[in-house]
């Protein structure tokens, strides 16, 4: 987890402070995350409206899902490096490999529309507890934005998790195994 990036005043700064706030134990951890954000104040307070939107609008495309097999929606929204937001729901067909996950669809959105570079994932599910995104699309996801923040609610308890993308896929297939051969 990059936590010298909070030497610097950035949006990966924010989201590391942000990460740091809610899942460190450590106090001193903690301070140092508190700190700075507030010495970076406005900056962190823009994440943090990016994050809520994000939640806000992954939460519309849940309610727009197809999942009459599972009965399991899923909405996603990735916001892309430029600010723009990109939503997605998972259709299910009745052959469930072809089933598509939200975070692809909306992965998919976006690069449709011209965006490569991608800084936070947010996922609504119907369910209490938060839930991953599955394997394939972590690995879809690597592709883009192997340092991707994920924050993932239950809506039902509207309970929130976050992840980075690394400690979700600690080792991914990457571009650099297929030129090795």
């Amino acid at each position: 987890m990059p936590r010298h990036l909070l030497h610097e005043p950035t949006w990966h700064a924010a989201a590391v402070a942000y990460y740091l706030l809610h899942t460190s134990a450590e106090p001193s951890v903690q301070e140092e995350a508190r700190q700075w954000c507030e010495k970076h104040r406005l900056l962190y307070d823009s994440f943090i409206a990016q994050v809520e939107e994000a939640h806000r609008a992954a939460s519309v495309a849940l309610h727009h899902a197809w999942a009459p097999y599972s009965r399991f929606p899923v909405g996603a929204a990735l916001l892309s490096s430029d600010g723009a937001l990109w939503h997605g729901c998972n259709v299910e067909c009745s052959s469930f490999g072809l089933t598509l996950c939200a975070e692809r669809v909306a992965l998919g959105h976006a690069v449709t529309n011209g965006r490569r570079e991608f800084v936070l994932l947010a996922l609504v599910t119907d369910t209490e507890a938060p839930i991953s995104p599955c394997g394939a699309c972590r690995q879809l996801l690597h592709d883009f934005a192997p340092h991707l923040l994920i924050s993932a609610e239950g809506a039902r308890r509207q309970q929130r998790t976050l992840w980075w993308l690394e400690e979700l896929l600690p080792e991914p297939f990457c571009g650099k195994h297929i030129w090795k051969r």
